[in-house]
């Protein structure tokens, strides 16, 4: 009895030395297996590699900046890589003197971000040979480092040496660099290295792009790739600079499987250097002003994010409402790189035309996938941008959006499909708008307080506002965009305008005023100088507001430029100039995009919306386009009466006709004096009637009843009546959409075609009618006495109507015309309708024949000549059923058109009437 409770306890012992072990074993094996999912690299499919210098070795043996092109290079081809990328040429292989490039600027060097001038960022890189030193490659880097990939000018020289090659030299703009101070120290490539093309920007999800810029704003270029590794942990920071971590590392080198972040480049990755990316579903977007921290966003106001407009933390005007994400392709996880793909990548690549086989439509012939994965390369697929001029033979390389989208679906509600394809770009309807603020104008010919341009913003009401500024976005503007295949469609875009000095340097050669000078012109000892505070501050209270900071003055302009001419600037003399941004994101799905065709085809039309360049002219300069962007310069700058300055598209003188928007003034004015002079005749004429005829009552004439048309005759006069009269009320509906603008324009445009279809039936069944049966001999005139009764007939007309006397021609079932009648068909059917017929053909047939319709001068011809016909068409109706009142009785005549059977007069011979006798 007493071994029971010692059993029990042993027992007991037992289950609980299972149960501690069973936990044991199974923390363990949950220990082992999250310690496994943690080794897992980012990508499954990428080795572990090891992290090499610039000598090949590894950099836990050496301490050294890592290589890229060593480090990448052990599996990548990176020279070629390197070698084919325009994110690391940036303009250097297409280095020029200044004044050779398309830019048509006299100090542009090349094409790219190297060498091509921007009034945004300002800051000028300075050539060979000039006296005056701006930007040094060296201060390039520094002051431009955060859009800069590496490589290309960032390693190498503009002659195509190495930038390690150079020595430190003063005089050379490529080995010295401007201090604060204004003096020019020698720089030494050696020392601080240069920038290798960055692999880890776009290939890691979580590259350090604050640390890299920072690195590369220190001049530490060398290191700059390694600091883009400061979140990893591969790498840290220390009081003497970086310092790599061995614990990332594996025993023979290489890096432990949880440190091998290397992706596909991801939105987040583009967006370190391109515009504002939103990918978090679960917090607001905000934004901030117009930030060249984002410089796509800054300058065209695009968004790239799937969020709600209505979610989004940004405080947009009737935010409530849109219900719309900002990007419709970020909406449907499409990332930059399904449309900006490599050009090799054989999963994406397209041949051109020039290069596949005539006899192919496709050639299946690929990449091999490990080639492609050797030698990627990275000239990536581009679109036709106005504002990235670099690498022009890529442009228009990537697929555009009918390379996805089938245009079929606008069959149900669009006319004329196939020509609106033609002349619009898809963005003209799927951008109507844009809900983020965009630069509108940078002023450096004056400086603010903080020695930088004054900045305008569109589509908000403070440019430097911060979250909870409202934003009112902004319609951009629609221009006609030169195509890479030759060809012209109107898409929407984005204007800055920006005004600066420039002077002439002891060559003569023109440049823009160095932004050292401009400061030391305008401040002394950290603020405004005396001088221009006299001129400028109006309102004497020491600050200068906004109204106050501009040359709006020729005193104002006279005295900045002296003070610049005293730095030794040569002519100082002010520039402007309009820069397009192409507008292409921000994509609006089917029932957010133009949808009314009376926003285009309307007096007010968008299409032909000025869009506000700036307040005021400084120092009363126009701007110009720059030469280089792909616009048709079609459009001329406008100054309104309060100053505001506006550029105006001019689609017309371009050649680009709008039902109703474009117009001939004096063809509307022609066919109204027509139509009002013809009615205004024929009612006063009817009064003269009326009122003699109830002076002097007629006696009633002796008549007989004819069988006068048949049923045909009767179907296709009443059918072609109607359709005549539908045709010119449509039309004018397309004509003046301003006027009648309460009927449906696409419902006029439909009903107008097939209106004339009908009257084409009806006319050439009628031609055949009249050919068979003989009755075409009525309507030509005979030579022999038509004269004479021509005479006779308009004498009734014009005189013995008012007497009361007959018709002095007698009607019959073989005679049923007059000579005027005669003629006056003749004309309409063999001139006027055949006109009409063949400029709507044309007009109807412009996007299936255009190049027929252009032999005959196209739209801009054709419409203005249908217009002029329709007017008189209209006149004639007029004049016609006026003239049906002229018979025995006021409805003789119409009811003969509708029973067959017409009263008509019994005639004397003609010897015994009396105006014969």
């Amino acid at each position: 009895m007493r071994r029971q409770p010692t059993a029990r306890l042993v027992s007991f012992g037992l289950l609980l030395v299972l149960a501690l072990a069973a936990v044991l074993l199974g923390s363990g094996q949950a220990a082992a297996q999250s310690t496994a999912e943690t080794a897992k690299p980012l990508s499954p499919l990428h080795p572990v590699f090891a992290m090499l210098d610039a000598d090949g070795q590894n950099v836990l043996e050496s301490g050294a900046p890592v290589s890229t092109m060593q480090t990448c290079g052990a599996c990548h081809n990176t020279d070629f890589i390197a070698s084919h990328s325009f994110h690391a040429d940036l303009g250097l292989s297409s280095m020029t003197a200044p004044g050779q490039t398309a830019s048509g600027r006299a100090w542009d060097t090349s094409n790219g971000l190297f060498g091509r001038w921007d009034p945004l960022t300002y800051r000028y890189l300075t050539p060979a040979g000039d006296a005056r030193l701006d930007l040094s490659t060296a201060e390039w880097l520094q002051v431009l480092g955060a859009r800069v990939a590496g490589g290309g000018p960032a390693t190498t020289s503009r002659n195509g040496a190495p930038l390690t090659s150079l020595a430190p030299d003063a005089t050379n703009p490529e080995a010295n660099l401007l201090t604060t101070d204004g003096t020019v120290a020698p720089w030494d490539w050696k020392r601080s290295g240069v920038a290798e093309m960055d692999c880890f920007l776009c290939h890691l999800d979580q590259p350090d792009h604050a640390a890299r810029t920072a690195a590369l704003a220190a001049g530490d270029f060398g290191w700059a790739n390694t600091a883009t590794l400061a979140a990893t942990g591969i790498v840290t920071a220390s009081a003497s600079g970086w310092v790599w971590n061995p614990q990332a590392f594996a025993p023979d080198g290489a890096l432990l499987p949880a440190y091998v972040r290397v992706q596909d480049p991801t939105n987040a990755n583009c967006a370190q250097c391109h515009g504002l990316v939103h990918t978090d579903a679960n917090t607001p977007l905000t934004l901030t002003g117009c930030d060249l921290d984002d410089p796509q966003t800054a300058t065209t106001g695009q968004v790239i994010s799937g969020q709600k407009i209505s979610a989004s933390g940004v405080n947009v005007a009737g935010k409530d409402a849109l219900n719309r994400a900002w990007d419709i392709h970020a909406e449907r996880q499409l990332a930059c790189t399904d449309c900006h793909y490599s050009l090799n990548n054989p999963i994406h690549v397209q041949e051109s035309d020039e290069t596949r086989p005539s006899h192919l439509v496709y050639d299946p012939r690929r990449l091999d996938l490990g080639a492609y994965l050797e030698r990627p390369d990275h000239n990536l697929a581009r679109g036709q941008s106005a504002q990235y001029t670099v690498a022009p033979e890529l442009k228009g390389t990537m697929r555009r959006c009918e390379s996805c989208h089938s245009a079929e679906s606008h069959n149900s509600w669009l006319p004329y499909v196939d020509r609106h394809m033609a002349v619009l770009s898809c963005e003209s309807c799927h951008v109507p708008h844009l809900y983020a603020p965009a630069i509108e104008s940078v002023d450096w010919t004056v400086l603010n307080a903080e020695g930088a341009s004054v900045v305008s913003c569109r589509g908000t009401e403070d440019a430097n506002g911060g979250v909870d500024t409202l934003i009112e976005g902004f319609t951009p503007v629609l221009l006609l965009r030169d195509n890479i295949d030759g060809g012209q469609q109107l898409a929407p875009y984005n204007l800055i305008s920006a005004w600066y000095w420039i002077y002439d340097d002891a060559n003569g050669a023109p440049r823009p005023a160095p932004l050292a000078d401009l400061q030391a012109a305008w401040f002394e000892n950290g603020v405004y100088a005396p001088e221009l505070m006299a001129i400028f501050d109006a309102d004497g209270n020491g600050a200068l507001d906004a109204m106050e900071l501009r040359l709006d003055s020729d005193a104002k302009t006279a005295a900045v430029a002296a003070r610049l001419a005293a730095r030794g600037l040569g002519n100082p003399r002010i520039e402007g100039e309009i820069q397009p941004y192409s507008i292409n994101h921000n994509v609006a799905r089917g029932e957010w995009a133009t949808r009314d065709c009376q926003t285009c085809h309307h007096d007010d039309a968008a299409l032909s919306q000025p869009i506000h360049l700036a307040g005021f002219l400084p120092g009363g300069v126009a701007p110009t386009l720059v030469n280089d962007a792909n616009v048709g310069n079609s459009g001329s700058i406008q100054q309104g009466e309060d100053g505001a300055v506006y550029f105006q598209p001019g689609l017309a003188e371009a050649g680009v006709y709008i039902f109703g928007r474009n117009r001939i003034a004096w063809v509307d004015w022609v066919g109204l004096a027509l139509f009002f002079g013809v009615l205004a005749a024929v009612s006063l004429h009817a009064g003269l009637r009326v009122f003699i005829a109830w002076r002097h009552p007629r006696p009633k004439p002796e008549l007989h009843p004819v069988y006068m048309y048949d049923a045909y005759e009767r179907f296709w006069h009443w059918l072609q009546t109607v359709a005549i009269i539908l045709l010119i009320f449509t039309g004018l509906v397309i004509h003046r959409p301003d006027v009648l603008g309460m009927f449906s324009f696409r419902y006029m445009v439909w009903l107008h075609n097939m209106l004339a279809l009908i009257l084409l039936v009806n006319a050439a069944m009628s031609l055949f009618y009249h050919l068979t049966s003989g009755a075409i001999q009525q309507f030509i005139p005979r030579p022999y006495g038509f004269f004479d009764q021509a005479i006779l007939q308009a004498k009734y007309y014009l005189y013995h109507i008012f007497q009361g006397g007959p018709h002095p021609l007698e009607k019959t079932r073989t005679q049923k015309l007059n000579p005027l009648q005669q003629v006056t068909y003749f004309g309409l059917l063999n001139v006027l309708l055949p006109l009409q017929i063949i400029t709507g053909g044309l007009m109807w047939g412009v996007q299936q024949w255009p190049q027929v319709a252009q032999m005959l001068g196209g739209l801009p011809l054709l419409a203005p000549v249908h217009t002029l016909v329709a007017w008189l068409f209209a006149t004639f109706i007029v004049a016609h059923v006026y003239l049906t009142t002229t018979g025995p009785t006021v409805l003789t005549d119409i009811k003969a058109m509708l029973t067959g059977w017409e009263d008509v007069e019994v005639h004397p011979h003609l010897e015994e009437r009396p105006e014969h006798a």
